[in-house]
C-alpha cells in the first residue's frame, strides 16, 4: 500500500522565472577592518540586491490532506500589476496533487504562467 500525502507542485518554472523580477539595489556595504595592532585594511564594497517584484502572502490558502496548508503569495510588479497564486488544478494520486497558476487583480488566468495538460500529466 502506498503512502497518501498531498504533492504540491506549485507554480510552473516559467511562472517563477516570471515572479522572480529583476535584480535591484538594496543597499552596499563599505567594511574598514581595524586591528588591535593598528593596521587598517578597507575591504571591497559589498552591494546587496533584492527583486523588483515584491511579494507577500496574500492571505489565502489551499488545503491539502491531513490538515496540510499552503499559504499562496502575491506579487506587485514595478509597473503596478499584481499577480496571485491560485489553485489552476487538483488532481488525485494517492493524494491530492495541487498546480498553481497565476492570476491578475481581476481574476484572469495569466496565460504564460498556466500548467499545460501534458505537464499535468507528467505529474500524476
Amino acid at each position: 500500500m502506498g503512502i497518501r500525502m498531498t504533492q504540491f507542485m506549485g507554480l510552473t518554472d516559467r511562472a517563477r522565472k516570471l515572479v522572480k523580477g529583476e535584480p535591484v539595489l538594496a543597499f552596499t556595504d563599505y567594511i574598514v577592518r581595524v586591528y588591535p595592532d593598528g593596521r587598517v585594511m578597507q575591504l571591497p564594497p559589498h552591494t546587496t540586491h533584492v527583486s523588483s517584484v515584491k511579494s507577500e502572502p496574500s492571505g489565502e490558502i489551499v488545503h491539502g490532506m491531513n490538515d496540510d496548508e499552503f499559504p499562496l503569495t502575491k506579487y506587485a510588479f514595478p509597473d503596478g500589476r499584481i499577480y496571485y497564486e491560485r489553485e489552476q488544478h487538483e488532481e488525485w494520486s494517492s493524494g491530492p496533487v495541487i498546480f498553481l497558476a497565476l492570476q491578475d487583480e481581476r481574476g484572469n488566468w495569466i496565460e504564460e504562467s498556466l500548467w499545460a495538460e501534458e505537464g499535468i500529466r507528467a505529474c500524476v
